[in-house]
């Protein structure tokens, strides 16, 4: 498996996502913006879409990993309530597989 950038993975997805939403809007791509909860600023269906679209460029590099399982979902702090968040959950899905 070779060394993936997944920062960039994720802002790519987001600036996809960006596309699609009004100027005021847009996402900022910071480790410390909000995504999914109570201060999020992404409604559930806006943040499967998300996932997916990080799930298939995660796959076009060879890892196959599923974001959105109940593995995430039963987890006391939302791996995706900031992009910071989930990076580090992709992160320690990405050592579970290589190891």
């Amino acid at each position: 498996m070779q060394n993936i950038d997944i920062l960039q993975t994720i802002y790519d997805a987001i600036a996809v996502a960006n596309h699609a939403r009004d100027d005021d809007k847009q996402i900022s791509l910071s480790t410390e913006t909000s995504l999914f909860g109570s201060d999020g600023v992404l409604d559930s269906m806006e943040l499967v879409g998300l996932l997916i679209s990080i799930e298939e460029s995660l796959m076009d590099e060879g890892c196959e990993i599923a974001l959105s399982d109940e593995r995430a979902m039963s987890q006391s702090r939302s791996p995706f309530r900031s992009i910071g968040s989930l990076k580090s959950y992709i992160e320690e899905l990405l050592q579970e597989l290589s190891s």
